[in-house]
């Protein structure tokens, strides 16, 4: 089945998608700024607060907590954006450097009361989400091959089933003639003749199966001719699932006609259907929260000093870094070619050490024990993703 990816910034829904994506940018980073607000303004201010009205002593009052130097001039206005768009003021370069390469210790220290310092986890969580989907809304979403959601004829059915057969033939003869050669070979090793007879048996059951399939293709009735008003499809995936729908193939009886005729008209637009996923996806990511604490506590049930805030900066911080690498990859999969597909994969193996160095420096474990909550961390990950998407995919077709 080939896969491809393909912008949609050429129709309305793409560039839709990519405006809304940078408002919710926007959004996010000032959600982020109001929950991490800056820290400081610049030179010293005099009079009174222009806020509550309390005499100001340097640049902030003392009794509201505004900068006493403010400014109503269109360069504030932009400063104000792209400070809170990029946030890359000092906490910045302090936090981003340990969230990639020492999750652990930055975990530990904020955890501990050393605040001030780092960007906070939820307003870190904000800004990476959607800077996230801000960048997939650019660099394009995938898009499926011309022969998804393609309903087989009955010869295709039976020459794959055949393909199949041939396969497990070849690969009969090849067995049969290893296991000939062991047995004429007096320096054979031994378990030679009993691996090569193995192979064999697995073939001879590859067989079976093979002709099982071809028989079942033969047994279906003759491709029934499409339903009176129902087109043929053009090849593509969007218009696979267009006429499956039209024709009734991909009906499903869910006991509610309400909720299944939503899911037909959704079916009915894909393309439409496929973005409200997406808007799904990041406006529904705040719940990846919640969903990973109850697996978070089960690693550590019985542990003294551990308590759910500690859990949530966890959980806030390796959002944050996953949101991170997705972007990376993303970017690597766009603009850098053959290779930067190369190095993207790869990346895709820096999860797991990722959570391995958090969960010891955040929770002071030792290399055993770091290891193996890493396995079950990584586990309940993927338990959590799939209950995610389907959440996701449950949404995005019955709203």
């Amino acid at each position: 089945m080939a896969r491809g990816y393909a912008t949609f910034g050429r129709n309305g829904v793409g560039m839709s998608y990519e405006i809304e994506a940078l408002g919710g940018m926007a959004t996010a980073a000032m959600a982020a700024q109001a929950i991490d607000p800056e820290r400081g303004a610049s030179g010293e201010a005099q009079g009174e607060c222009l806020n509550c009205g309390a005499a100001l002593e340097g640049r902030f009052c003392h009794g509201c907590g505004q900068p006493g130097n403010v400014h109503r001039t269109l360069g504030h206005v932009v400063e104000e954006f792209l400070h809170g768009v990029l946030h890359f003021d000092t906490k910045a370069w302090r936090t981003l450097p340990l969230l990639v390469f020492k999750p652990g210790k930055l975990t530990r220290d904020y955890v501990h009361g050393k605040r001030a310092r780092y960007i906070a986890p939820f307003a870190l969580f904000l800004f990476t989400i959607f800077l996230m989907f801000f960048v997939f809304g650019f660099v394009g979403s995938p898009q499926f091959g011309e022969e998804t959601f393609k309903e087989d004829t009955k010869a295709e059915e039976i020459a794959g089933a055949g393909k199949e057969l041939a396969k497990a033939n070849s690969e009969l003869r090849r067995a049969r003639a290893e296991l000939a050669g062991a047995r004429a070979n007096p320096r054979r090793e031994p378990g030679d003749i009993g691996s090569a007879g193995g192979d064999v048996a697995a073939a001879q059951v590859a067989i079976r199966l093979a002709r099982e399939a071809v028989a079942r293709a033969e047994r279906q009735p003759d491709d029934a001719p499409l339903p009176a008003g129902v087109r043929v499809s053009d090849g593509t995936w969007q218009d696979n699932v267009r006429v499956a729908a039209e024709s009734g193939r991909l009906d499903g009886n869910l006991g509610s006609s309400e909720l299944e005729g939503r899911i037909r008209k959704a079916l009915l637009n894909p393309d439409l259907t496929l973005y409200k996923i997406q808007q799904k996806a990041y406006k529904l990511s705040f719940v990846l929260v919640p969903m990973s604490l109850p697996f978070l506590w089960l690693l550590f049930p019985f542990r003294r000093g551990v308590t759910l805030y500690d859990h949530i900066v966890f959980a806030l911080y390796s959002l944050s870094f996953m949101s991170l690498l997705f972007v990376t990859i993303a970017l690597l999969f766009e603009f850098a070619g053959a290779a930067g597909a190369t190095i993207g994969s790869l990346l895709l193996i820096a999860p797991p050490i990722h959570m391995y160095a958090q969960l010891k420096g955040a929770y002071s474990l030792g290399r055993f024990g770091a290891l193996a909550r890493t396995f079950w961390l990584v586990s309940f990950s993927f338990v959590v993703l799939l209950i995610y998407v389907i959440l996701i995919l449950i949404l995005g077709l019955v709203d």
